[in-house]
């Protein structure tokens, strides 16, 4: 961890990352928001679902920044295997994400549909546990893709 605070090249990564995560979750928020919202997908299996094709949209995207704007100088390994590590990575940040995002947002939405509605308290706890999930899960996927994924960078 020393290491990494003092490396300038690492934290401009972890800087470029954390960009790259804001594209990603608003990708992956404005989808479950329009498939929960718009669609109607609010039982918990459907949240889920909605979740889960969030997730693979926001994950193609950050792979492709991944690999063309943080970790240009990465080309020892194909797009391929980096593409599949990167999924590999990810599918487990997913069911993490997926965890959390469970746990936080059933049981906060029915205090929020006490205080503000049913559709309303649906979106204010989904959203919550939307930024629950992702704050747990930025840590792993940043440090074990950048150990592994992009390993072969300096």
């Amino acid at each position: 961890m020393k290491y990494f605070l003092l490396n300038n090249n690492e934290v401009r990564r972890f800087v470029k990352f954390c960009i790259v995560g804001v594209i990603g979750f608003t990708i992956d928020t404005g989808v479950l928001n329009l498939m929960v919202g718009v669609l109607g997908m609010s039982s918990n299996t459907l949240r889920l679902v909605a979740k889960t094709v969030a997730f693979g949209m926001a994950l193609t995207s950050n792979f492709f920044w991944n690999r063309y704007w943080i970790y240009p100088e990465s080309r020892t390994k194909t797009v391929r295997l980096q593409a599949v590590q990167f999924t590999v990575v990810n599918l487990i940040g997913l069911a993490l994400n997926l965890l959390i995002f469970g746990f936080v947002s059933n049981a906060l939405i029915p205090q929020f549909q006490m205080g503000y509605g049913t559709r309303i308290g649906l979106l204010i706890g989904t959203n919550l546990g939307q930024i629950a999930a992702v704050a747990v899960v930025l840590f792993w996927n940043f440090f074990v893709n950048r150990y592994w994924t992009y390993s072969d960078v300096d």
